[in-house]
């Protein structure tokens, strides 16, 4: 391989790990932040923050972990949570329950956030699923595109239906606890349960989302909810990526973590540079050379005869015509000649055993120089 070549090779591998770092930065982007007081997407709660605000209710946004929230009013936490998981959620919620404070917690009806399940599992509330999975390619869409109408129950009596997508999986309600929703099928879908000093109301994160707070239902549950929790309102917004400022420890660990990666990029650049230079001088591939049989033979003899293997040559000769035909008659003579053979000797010691494998006679050895003469 020659430089220009090696120089096209590393160009075009530098390319393509750069195209494959910016398709995976570009479809890595962070989507929808559900259940974000901040998110204007349809599955965002910023209508319900706005319709509070509207209302008169005092609203706080929580830039840091759930231990931070040191007064006693309604804590308010959707799910999925898109970072900030932590194995001490669920205690942390219910420090916030014995100092007296209520608790919304929303769920997403959905398996596979980590803090979502850690936080239900911490609290006793663990996932359950109620709607097994459609394998059926005809049936997936609907399946889908499901929607419940909650029926209102308890305390929520004479609110309107409440409008969802079905989820697949939703807490686990204990016996002893208030059913305030239910499903079509009649599960509890919605409840309040008495923890220590306060209240957790369990709902499905969807009933508060942008696109639905349209339906009247929904609009109704979330008045119901200011009127029965007072005033003050503080939404998580940690864990859908909102953070406040950092500790020294955290914005030195940032500061470190920034030097080696652009270390390691500086190393990249380096090694791309080195691969992209020549190894050496120029060189080609040396061409293979190719010949007859009768070239190779005479290229052969040509190096024996320049080391004077004449007299080997001779023996050798002899010892295979001997060893080829077992009826093969040699004169004794031909062995000594053998012994002193030089050039012309071996080609006329050669000469005389090709005619008497032919069938000729010893003999005729004389006519045969004559002819050659």
């Amino acid at each position: 391989m020659n430089g220009l070549t090696r120089n096209r090779v590393v160009i075009g591998m530098a390319l393509f790990i750069v195209v494959c770092i910016a398709l995976t930065l570009f479809l890595s982007r962070p989507g929808e932040a559900r259940g974000s007081v901040l998110s204007r997407g349809p599955n965002g709660w910023l209508a319900a923050r706005k319709y509070l605000e509207a209302r008169g209710a005092r609203v706080a946004l929580l830039d840091g972990p759930l231990d931070r929230v040191k007064e006693r009013g309604v804590l308010v936490s959707s799910f999925p949570w898109q970072g900030g998981f932590s194995a001490e959620a669920g205690e942390q919620i219910e420090e916030h329950l014995r100092r007296g404070g209520d608790v919304v917690l929303a769920y997403s009806g959905e398996q596979g956030n980590a803090g979502e399940m850690v936080a239900l599992e911490g609290l006793g509330l663990p996932l359950e699923k109620i709607r097994k999975v459609v394998l059926n390619p005809l049936k997936w869409r609907r399946f889908a595109r499901e929607e419940w109408d909650l029926r209102p129950a308890g305390e929520l009596a004479g609110v309107e239906r409440v409008r969802i997508w079905a989820p697949r999986f939703a807490p686990e309600v204990p016996k002893d606890a208030r059913v305030i929703l239910r499903s079509p099928q009649g599960r509890p879908a919605g409840a309040i349960l008495k923890r220590h000093r306060g209240r957790l109301w369990l709902l499905p994160a969807d009933a508060f989302a942008n696109s639905r707070l349209e339906n009247p239902g929904n609009a109704d549950l979330l008045e119901a909810l200011r009127r029965r929790l007072g005033e003050d309102w503080t939404f998580d917004e940690y864990h859908h990526g909102l953070a406040g400022r950092q500790p020294v420890e955290s914005a030195a660990l940032g500061t470190t973590l920034d030097l080696i990666l652009l270390h390691l990029a500086v190393l990249y650049v380096v090694a791309l540079l080195t691969l992209s230079r020549r190894f050496g001088p120029a060189w080609s591939e040396p061409p293979v050379v190719t010949g007859s049989a009768g070239s190779f033979l005479l290229g052969l003899g040509a190096l024996h005869d320049r080391l004077g293997h004449h007299t080997e040559a001779a023996r050798r000769l002899l010892e295979r015509a001997r060893e080829l035909d077992r009826n093969l008659v040699l004169p004794a003579d031909l062995d000594g000649r053998a012994a002193s053979a030089g050039p012309r000797e071996l080609v006329e010691l050669a000469r005389q055993v090709a005619r008497l494998r032919s069938g000729g006679r010893p003999g005729g050895e004389r006519n045969f120089k004559e002819t050659d003469a």
